[in-house]
């Protein structure tokens, strides 16, 4: 998904228009992704962060992490 599609989404949805069911279902696979991604990466960092000897925020504040 391109920041152009994107854009076009929001641009209609802001005017209150249609939205091909195609495109809807392109956006909530490419967040699945990029939720998955950040995800991922978090469980990384963390594991890098702990080997170190380091603590994350994230540990710290006590929010769950993908294991």
């Amino acid at each position: 998904m391109t920041i152009q599609e994107l854009e076009r989404i929001e641009d209609r949805a802001r005017r209150g228009l249609p939205i091909d069911p195609d495109s809807i279902l392109r956006l909530t696979a490419y967040l699945r992704d990029v939720l998955q991604a950040k995800a991922g990466a978090e469980a990384v960092a963390f594991e890098a962060l702990k080997q170190v000897g380091l603590d994350s925020r994230y540990h710290n504040a006590g929010i769950s992490r993908a294991s």
